[in-house]
């Protein structure tokens, strides 16, 4: 018997129905993230446990914006849970978006409109101000210092590199300029320095190394996207993240690419952005995500050995220090991550996003929150291995504290201070 033909239009309509919601709910799901791996958690195969980040108990020079060319930002060697007491206090002028180096018994910094300042360790004096052609969003290079392993080799300068696509070479002692020269794009990228050469990335998505002393391109390399992230050293090659959500080693000699990797994300969401720097210590790379991803990855072979994915932006370059992997989130946490598995071991709520790259000094754990006002923003120190918060100064915004032997340094939208560790003699 012959179908009747309203009843065939219902039972096809019903269908075609019933196809829209599972095609919507598939949709959906994908969209809330129900098909995404997620965290993924790692073993300890390619994990070199000997290969930790360099300490020195007696540094007299935090050189770099990671200050070793692993870019860990830590050292836990030095001493930092004496009292602190206020030493002097430096106006810079305007904004100063990341942290100051320290060498040669010099401070120096880059601020947003412009300048350059070197200020005495000692006494807070500014030795000399050089006005940049361009605003600065990374952190200066400091090369040739007397204890660098590069030895003779390297000249001694001060480097910075600005938005107007400048690299700029000055005198360490006197501000002058000893050469500059101009790239293609705004540079984000804090200087890497390994023996003659400088690396850093641009936002056109190039990576180039330069000759400290032909003042000259060595090379220059296209990525995938914009390079806004610290390089990070990696035995023969550099490591560096972009916008396209990718992940590469290039060799330091000839630029020529070792690996690359892609980072996971969730459906639909692609494979974000890295903003943060990468981080390199026993035998992985540490990075994080603006789609909330923080990776582990095997720095021989480019292959993924964990991945934990947070609740919001990771905009923070991460410290590296006794198997743990500290980084800062939009959720407002800190978190303190398994450097062999990628496990959460413990997280504190600081009550405001962290964006700034976080600092390891001593047994203490140091981040800056953003604050809403900013006048809101805080620093922190906490317990390395419990997180529990040991101090707190009414700074803050973008970077956390640094330090050598004897000196904290405590960084505010605009001012520069320094500590004293340790008791009045």
């Amino acid at each position: 018997m012959p179908l009747h033909r309203p009843r065939a239009r219902t039972l096809i309509a019903c269908s075609v129905l019933a196809l829209l919601v599972a095609i919507g709910g598939g949709a959906w799901a994908l969209l809330a993230g129900w098909f995404d791996a997620g965290s993924l958690q790692g073993t300890p195969q390619g994990y070199i446990a000997t290969k930790a980040p360099p300490n020195d108990a007696v540094a007299s020079s935090w050189p770099s914006f990671g200050y070793s060319t692993a870019n860990a930002r830590s050292n836990t060697a030095l001493t930092v849970n004496g009292p602190l007491r206020p030493r002097w206090s430096v106006d810079a002028g305007s904004l100063i978006e990341l942290p100051p180096v320290i060498g040669a018994g010099r401070v120096v910094v880059g601020t947003n409109h412009a300048r350059a300042i070197a200020i005495d360790l000692e006494n807070g004096h500014i030795d000399w101000s050089y006005h940049l052609p361009g605003a600065v969003a990374a952190s200066p290079a400091l090369s040739g210092l007397t204890h660098d392993t590069s030895g003779d080799q390297t000249p001694q300068l001060d480097l910075f590199v600005t938005m107007a696509g400048a690299v700029v070479a000055l005198d360490p002692a006197t501000g002058r300029l000893r050469w500059h020269l101009r790239l293609d794009s705004a540079i984000e990228t804090s200087p890497l320095v390994i023996g003659d050469a400088m690396y850093a990335g641009t936002r056109k998505g190039s990576v180039v190394r330069i000759s400290l002393h032909n003042h000259s391109i060595d090379w220059k390399v296209r990525v995938d996207g914009a390079v806004k992230g610290a390089i990070a050293r990696s035995d023969a090659n550099i490591v560096v993240g972009d916008y396209s959500g990718h992940v590469q080693a290039l060799r330091q000699d000839t630029g020529e690419r070792v690996w690359r990797v892609t980072s996971p994300g969730g459906a639909f969401r692609g494979p974000g952005r890295f903003y943060a720097g990468a981080s390199v210590a026993y035998g992985r790379v540490f990075i994080g995500n603006v789609n909330g991803r923080v990776l582990g990855i095997n720095a021989t072979t480019g292959t993924i050995s964990w991945v934990r994915v947070l609740s919001d932006y990771v905009y923070s370059s991460a410290a590296v220090a006794d198997n743990l992997v500290f980084v800062g989130c939009y959720d407002h946490n800190l978190y303190a991550l398994n450097a062999i598995t990628g496990a959460q071991v413990w997280h504190r709520d600081l009550g405001a996003p962290i964006s700034g790259a976080i600092s390891v000094l001593g047994d203490r754990v140091w981040a800056s929150t953003l604050g809403s006002p900013v006048s809101a923003g805080r620093n922190y120190g906490l317990d390395l291995h419990t997180g529990a918060i040991v101090q707190r100064f009414p700074t803050g915004r973008y970077v956390a504290a640094i330090g050598i032997r004897g000196t904290l340094l405590d960084t505010g939208i605009r001012t520069v201070s320094a500590l004293t560790i340790g008791p009045a003699s």
